[in-house]
């Protein structure tokens, strides 16, 4: 909830906290089904996909790790180069 403290602020807690929910259930989707999120972009092999959030004009990003593993990263996705913000070097 730190994260959210200058948005609460802003755009009050009812806001902030459908912001924090709603990237909950992302996260939670991602967990499950990760594969029926559309592939965004390749980048060095390794493809990246998103969720979008329903309310915001922010996105999760993601890849699936050789083991499974999840990286995520939630980025304002509005007329934004999103590959550029991407990590330039994959492991």
């Amino acid at each position: 909830m730190e994260l959210t403290a200058d948005y609460r602020q802003r755009a009050g807690s009812p806001v902030a906290l459908k912001f924090v929910g709603q990237l909950g259930d992302a996260v939670n989707f991602i967990a499950k089904r990760p594969t029926a999120c559309p592939v965004y972009i390749w980048l060095e092999g390794k493809e990246f996909r998103k969720w979008v959030l329903k309310d915001f004009p922010v996105s999760v990003f993601f890849r699936l790790a050789d083991d499974a593993a999840i990286t995520l990263e939630a980025m304002y996705a509005q007329r934004m180069n999103i590959a550029g913000r991407l990590p330039k070097t994959i492991e």
